[in-house]
């Protein structure tokens, strides 16, 4: 019964991942829009660090954490965040509540799968001012929508007691929608140029874990983990309309043929990634780690859809993070046996606007809170900023708070006795 609840609860949150806006960035109008972390949030508050590994928690980034699981476990993430954008003259605030992942994972005793649902990436942004430098003052208006959602198989084999392999097939899908506009001083209609991208496509990812015990209680953890470049399939539409500024009622629209300039069906690449993590740590005491993460996105281009003011380079990212439990056997206090985790990340973005490349900076802490059995709740804070004020450029600072549920359960278990 739990079981059967449990999958009807995950099925209808499935269509809330589908059709939910995970961003309010200018930023996310880059590249396939703003790359969402596909982890857990007990990986999140580490600061995404995705080398550790244990029985009963799933590791969504790192699929050879899967040969290490012991316990059926179903997941589920959310997440409030408060942005600050703020320019040189001027500053605005945005919230976005979304879910980050619904999974599910299960050991079956010589290996285990899961499969899920999460975002990859999101656009959600609406930008507007005057330019007084023409001769006739003009209003301009640039707005998008929509992002990529993944649907996810993935195994994980272990080899020795000490040794995972793992790997992931991904779905990819979704629709990018950006909108441009400009209105002429004393006209009340403007011109308006709608694209709009349907992509599809599979993608892959490869990884291997190590527990290495040393001496009796400690462990040195440490994974590889690639996915290699792929090609995503677009569908392209684009129309021109016009607008009121009063009403924003769309008329006299007109579709473009992109069939004779080869734009209506084109190829997206997503990006290879490298991750390669090292920790060190005490059994169900505490544990510390380092992560390097790449993704070689410099070569990204989107011949539907050029933004001139635009370009891209490799992104590189560093994780430190880990966690502390005070007394995990405690039987008196409850807060003894908490997860108190910790994490910061420092990230060359791969946008770089109008010549100036972004960076990101942020911190986060979490609390593991045991429930009954295996299960837990994660909840934390992770306070971000990226971009700066100057050189025409936006400044962002945000707090995200984010909790996620870990139900645990025992199949394929055979019992001793009746």
């Amino acid at each position: 019964m739990i079981r059967t609840f449990t999958f009807y609860v995950l099925f209808l949150m499935a269509g809330h991942v589908i059709a939910q806006n995970t961003a309010a960035s200018p930023y996310s109008a880059s590249g396939l829009g703003e790359r969402s972390f596909n982890g857990t949030q007990a990986n999140r508050h580490m600061g995404g660090l995705d080398v550790f590994t244990d029985s009963i928690h799933v590791n969504l980034n790192n699929p050879a954490s899967y040969g290490f699981s012991k316990v059926t476990t179903y997941s589920v993430g959310i997440n409030y965040t408060n942005n600050n954008l703020s320019s040189s003259n001027e500053s605005q605030n945005s919230d976005v509540a979304s879910i980050d992942y619904i999974s599910v994972s299960i050991p079956t005793g010589k290996f285990s799968f899961g499969f899920g649902l999460l975002p990859l990436t999101s656009v959600g942004y609406r930008v507007q001012g005057t330019n007084e430098n023409s001769e006739n003052q003009t209003f301009n208006r640039y707005e998008g929508n929509g992002g990529l959602n993944q649907a996810y198989l993935s195994v994980g084999l272990p080899i020795t007691s000490y040794l995972a392999i793992g790997s992931t097939i991904n779905y990819n899908f979704g629709n990018l929608f950006y909108r441009t506009g400009q209105f002429l001083e004393g006209i009340d209609n403007g011109t308006f140029m709608s694209n709009e991208s349907s992509v599809s496509g599979l993608s892959f990812q490869f990884s291997g874990q190590l527990k290495i015990p040393i001496q009796k209680k400690h462990t040195l953890q440490a994974m590889y983990s690639y996915q290699p470049t792929v090609g995503l399939d677009s569908r392209n539409s684009r129309i021109f309309s016009t607008q009121s500024l009063s009403t924003e009622i769309l008329t006299d629209v007109v579709r473009i043929d992109l069939a004779s300039s080869g734009l209506e069906n084109t190829n997206l690449d997503l990006s290879s990634m490298t991750r390669i993590g090292l920790g060190y740590g005490k059994n169900k005491k505490w544990f510390f780690g380092v992560q390097y993460n790449l993704i070689k996105s410099s070569n990204f281009a989107n011949e539907f859809f050029k933004r001139e003011n635009i370009s891209y380079r490799n992104s590189e990212k560093w994780i430190v993070g880990g966690y502390f439990i005070p007394n995990y056997s405690s039987f008196t206090n409850y807060w003894s046996k908490v997860v108190y985790r910790f994490g910061f990340r420092t990230e060359q973005m791969s946008t770089i606007i109008n010549k100036t490349p972004l960076s990101e900076k942020a911190i986060s802490f979490g609390l593991g809170l045991p429930l009954a059995g295996y299960s837990n709740v994660n909840v934390g804070l992770e306070i971000s900023q990226r971009g700066r004020k100057d050189l025409g450029l936006i400044k962002e600072s945000a707090i995200a708070l984010r909790v996620g549920m870990s139900l645990n359960d025992i199949w394929f278990i055979k019992r001793k006795y009746n």
